[in-house]
Order: structure tokens, then sequence, then C-alpha cells
């Protein structure tokens, strides 16, 4: 199942073709936007953007409200017990990430819908424990701060499946190893030297354990007060088996 967010966006919107306001049939305001055939949709869906104003986006797993403030309090736990600059990103945007796009033609998520929904079946709910502190690429030379665990067999196969898809639309493979993570921070300067004891002391016992259930894709935003993320679709879990594509 597929969730559409409906809500005006800054380079693009979905809405139904019972609403299009284009002043004559197969004929688009190209000042305004610029309307593909592609975008429409059997379920009458239509798609604009602002000509050649790509977006940002990413796939990714949404967490939990009651998971992100869990998370939220050992950041500012962080936070509280280091000397460092660094830019802390908020609750709100806290997700595990599966791939980054990076710059992509609004008109393109028609396909990556089809895709995730794919993805989706061939999957069932499962369980993402993050039990662990880190960063990358290390704590002594720190650029990103992470709670995460490990990368099960099912979370793999849930990246592998995603990439396998991607490069069916010509994106490039995946060349980083997979990692079940959350970023909390990245790093500005110079990581405060007690930061690996900070992370030990304030590492959670028993972890935290998230429910993935569905995917999302996001929309990144940059601003000057930080990322803006919103989602463009969420596609669950309906756990059959794939009978070939």
């Amino acid at each position: 199942m597929v969730e559409r967010q409906s809500a005006s966006r800054r380079n693009w919107c979905i809405r139904p073709a019972s609403q299009d306001k284009t002043a004559s049939p197969g004929v688009p305001r190209r000042d305004l936007a610029v309307r593909s055939a592609r975008a429409s949709r059997p379920d009458g869906i239509l798609c604009y953007h602002r000509a050649g104003d790509p977006m940002r986006a990413f796939f990714c797993i949404p967490l939990q409200p009651s998971i992100a403030s869990s998370i939220d309090r050992i950041a500012r736990g962080v936070r509280d017990a280091t000397e460092m600059r660094a830019s802390w990103v908020r609750t709100e945007n806290y997700h595990v990430t599966l791939r980054f796009l990076g710059e992509i033609d609004p008109l393109l998520t028609i396909d990556l819908e089809r895709i995730s929904r794919r993805v989706a079946e061939r999957l069932e709910p499962f369980t993402l424990t993050l039990d662990h502190l880190g960063c990358f690429p290390s704590a002594d030379r720190a650029r990103v701060l992470w709670i995460g665990g490990e990368a099960s067999p099912v979370f793999c196969g849930l990246v592998s499946s995603l990439h396998h898809e991607l490069l069916k639309l010509d994106f490039s493979p995946e060349r980083r190893p997979t990692a079940a993570h959350v970023t909390l921070a990245r790093i500005k300067g110079r990581p405060d030297p007690k930061l690996p004891r900070v992370l030990d002391d304030l590492r959670p016992s028993s972890g935290l354990a998230v429910r993935v259930d569905r995917t999302a894709l996001m929309e990144s935003v940059l601003t000057p007060a930080g990322a803006i993320y919103t989602p463009l679709f969420t596609t669950h879990f309906r756990g059959r088996k794939s009978d070939g594509d």
C-alpha cells in the first residue's frame, strides 16, 4: 500500500486531475510548471514541477515518534557532555537512510513509487535494534555521529532489493557498505577528546527496537536553518514473495 502526500510543494505537487487548472487540455502552463505525459496515472493523479528545477531525495525508514524521542534524549546527553562544533539533527528529521538519490527530476517519483511497491511486496515487517553509538569515520576523527545497530540479513535484503531496482532506472551502483544507522550530528571541527568515553557511557543498554514495516521517499530542502524533510510517498510492506519481474 502506498500513501501519497497531497500538499502543495515548493518544486512540484501531485493532485487529482479534476483539480487541474491548466488553461486548456494538453497545453501546460510553461511559465509555472511542466506536466509530463508520463505523470498521468490510472488513478487520476497528475504530477507538476517547475521546469529545470530538480529536487534532492532519498529513500529511508521512518521512525516512530517514541523512538525518535528516545534518540533525542541520547543525542542531548552527548551534546551536554561534550564541547565541539556540530550541526545536530532535529528530532523530526531522524530516519534510517536506505539510499540517497541526489538531485532528481520530480517526475521520476512515478517510477520510484513503482519500484518501491515492487520491493514492498517481497517483505514482511521486521525489527531493527539500535544499540550502538559511533562515528564516521572513527571517534578520534569524527565527522558524523550516529546511533545504529547490526545490519541484519533482512535489513541487508531490503537495501539490496532497493539498489537492484534503482539500477533499472539507471542509478549508479551503491559503493558504500550497508550500515543501519540514524545520523545524530555532523561535526564541523575537531571532535571532543572525551567523545569516545561519552559514547560508551551513553550507549543504550537494552537497545531501541524499531519496527520496520514501511519505507518512504523524502524530499530534502536545504535552508540556512537546516534541512527540511518532506515525505513524498510511503510504501507499506505486503509480505509476499516476488513472482518475478
